[in-house]
């Protein structure tokens, strides 16, 4: 009778047995949430559902509402010269906008994908192999040596700002570079295969886009990216007050300081601050 309850006793205990050594031997939580990490990437991409279009008249050209600003770009412009001087900049504002907003909400995302990596990486947590990969092409792109340095320079740009600079660069949308290369920054090339407009009395060529929205992506890069502009970046970071930062854009332009004054005269006299508060409509966020 008692080799029979032994017997009946012995698998139940030997399952426990193996339980036990098996929890035992189980790596602890913390290297679990490690090991689930490498798996598991916190990236996320900018939903923005961009509409293209081409312009044949100045008519075609969306109307902006600031509360909900509908992501229209243009893959073709023309000249706003034949309107008005007050309608050529309202016409000149609803076409940038819209780019501007996008390429500053896609800045946004890209910050916040930083953020997210930074933080799991100071709570000691392993990246997955997609965020290892994100950081690394990130850097490069930013020639930034770290994920804080990045961090620097992955920030919106006032759009009252850009359309400024626009808005000086392009004669409010009627230059040549404007209308025939989508670029309304003055943005120079100097690399012979780059599709290009050359500059008339001079050696120098001028990007061509395929779209305004390219054109404000490579803008903000190079604000972001470029060396002239180290102080604009660090200002950043205490002020989005577009008159403010004006004070470090001297290089854009061989005028310098004249420069500087006059995208803070045009910010002033044409209340374009009210811009900086326009957002994109959410029908078109997914």
């Amino acid at each position: 009778m008692r080799k029979r309850a032994l017997s009946l006793l012995f698998p139940p205990l030997l399952a426990l047995i193996v339980l036990y050594v098996s929890v035992k031997s189980l790596p602890p939580e913390r290297e679990i949430v490690r090991l689930i990490s490498w798996h598991v990437s916190t990236l996320e991409l900018p939903k923005v559902r961009v509409i293209y279009k081409a312009l044949s008249s100045t008519e075609d050209i969306v109307d902006v509402e600031c509360e909900k600003v509908v992501p229209v770009t243009y893959t073709k412009v023309v000249s706003l010269e034949d309107l008005p001087p007050e309608e050529r900049k309202e016409k000149f504002i609803d076409l940038m906008l819209p780019s501007i907003l996008v390429v500053n909400y896609e800045v946004r995302y890209t910050r916040e994908n930083l953020l997210r990596i930074l933080k799991k990486l100071r709570k000691g947590l392993k990246l997955s192999r997609d965020e290892v990969m994100y950081v690394e092409s990130l850097l490069n792109r930013c020639r930034a040596d770290s994920i804080e340095e990045a961090l620097v320079k992955a920030n919106p740009v006032p759009p009252s700002l850009v359309i400024a600079q626009a808005a000086i660069e392009s004669g409010w949308g009627t230059s040549r570079f404007f209308v025939e290369g989508n670029n309304p920054f003055g943005i120079w090339t100097f690399k012979d295969k780059e599709d290009s407009l050359q500059a008339e009395g001079s050696g120098a060529r001028l990007r061509r886009f395929d779209s305004i929205l390219e054109a404000v992506r490579e803008y903000v890069y190079n604000v972001n990216v470029g060396w002239a502009y180290r102080g604009f970046r660090r200002h950043r970071l205490r002020s989005f007050d577009p008159l403010e930062l004006s004070e470090f854009l001297s290089f854009y332009s061989i005028e310098r300081e004249r420069y500087v004054r006059k995208v803070q005269r045009l910010i002033e006299e044409n209340n374009l601050r009210r811009l900086d508060l326009c957002t994109l409509d959410p029908a078109y966020i997914r």
